[in-house]
């Protein structure tokens, strides 16, 4: 919660002065597709992820007369040692490498969103298929989808 709602907010407030003084500048948040879903088994990640989103949103907006752009990266699986450090096993593992994009990838498809000012992206076609998918399918349809994921390999 500190790393994905506090520290975010307390770095935006502490560098907008700064950002404010420049000719150009940029902030590049980072969030996930869990932000177009509550995720049960990862219920508490999601929601910090939702936050994120909304605030980059909100910021945007409130920054759009300004020279300072906002952009939120809302990858899917990357090929990192998330897994692994969120105690999800490597079954799991296994299955998100099908799909994964590598960090270089998912880097440099933020960097141009970044600096083409755009206010969000996600990268890689299967993940913005499914986070289309999740605005028009109902809600209880995609928690127990994403539920049943999870919940096979925790």
């Amino acid at each position: 919660m500190q790393l994905n709602l506090t520290l975010p907010v307390q770095l935006t407030h502490t560098l907008l002065p700064q950002l404010h003084r420049a000719p150009q500048a940029y902030i590049l948040n980072v969030a996930s597709m869990a932000a177009y879903q509550a995720v049960p088994s990862l219920a508490l990640y999601a929601a910090s992820k939702i936050f994120v989103l909304s605030f980059s949103r909100g910021l945007r907006y409130e920054l759009k007369d300004s020279a300072i752009s906002v952009t939120c990266l809302s990858p899917g699986a990357t090929a990192t040692d998330f897994s692994s450090r969120a105690g999800m096993g490597s079954e799991l593992q296994a299955v998100a490498n099908k799909v994964s994009m590598t960090a270089a990838e998912v880097a440099e498809a933020g960097l141009q969103a970044l600096f083409a000012g755009k206010a969000e992206l996600i990268p890689g076609l299967l993940n913005k298929v499914s986070a289309g998918l999740s605005s028009v399918v109902p809600k209880p349809v995609v928690e127990k989808i994403a539920a049943g994921i999870y919940e096979k390999y925790l």
